[in-house]
């Protein structure tokens, strides 16, 4: 605790954090007994919470997380006859890039966006040095630590696992989920 810290402030932030940990273990108990384990995974940090696409036997999965002290909870669902497409995104740096602080950091990449045959599309962006991501593949070694069933230790949260995301990245990443997502929908 520093000088000028707020203990209600932090007892809110972990009793938010515990609350999301519930959240998670019911989820992942949920999909264990639906027998969802998917082979490839691609989640991406939005608004504190995730987003994420997943292939599993052959068919497309769209899942969403909340941020700590969301009133939501974990969604998932079937994407029948999915379609994919992107968008490019670029952001000019300003001033010194972000550097010491000064201007804006750029950054260049991609809006994900599947379209089930019904339902809302889902829409994710991956932009290099603005965003984080994590991906599950079969030829990765690592676990989906949000299909996990055990309880994580104090107070985690799900997206701290998550990446930033490279530049050198992005271009692998577009291409690898739009086959595997256009490809699955054939």
């Amino acid at each position: 605790m520093g000088l000028f810290s707020n203990n209600e402030a932090e007892a809110l932030r972990k009793r938010n954090l515990k609350e999301l940990e519930d959240k998670r273990v019911r989820f992942a108990e949920r999909l264990k007994q639906e027998g969802f384990a998917p082979e490839n995974c691609l989640f991406v940090q939005q608004n504190g919470g995730f987003a994420a696409v997943a292939c599993h036997g052959g068919e497309i999965f769209l899942l969403t997380g909340p941020a700590p002290g969301a009133e939501e909870d974990f969604t998932f669902r079937r994407a029948k006859r999915a379609r994919a497409y992107t968008e490019d995104i670029f952001i000019k740096s300003e001033g010194l890039g972000g550097i010491l602080g000064f201007g804006k950091k750029g950054g260049v990449g991609f809006k994900l966006t599947v379209t089930p045959e019904d339902g809302e599309p889902l829409e994710m962006e991956l932009v290099s040095g603005l965003g984080t991501y994590l991906e599950i593949r079969p030829d990765k070694r690592g676990k989906n630590a949000l299909l996990n069933l055990k309880r994580r230790r104090g107070n985690a949260n799900f997206v701290w696992d998550f990446m930033p995301l490279e530049r050198e990245t992005v271009a692998m990443l577009e291409k690898r989920w739009l086959e595997l997502i256009n490809g699955s929908a054939e």
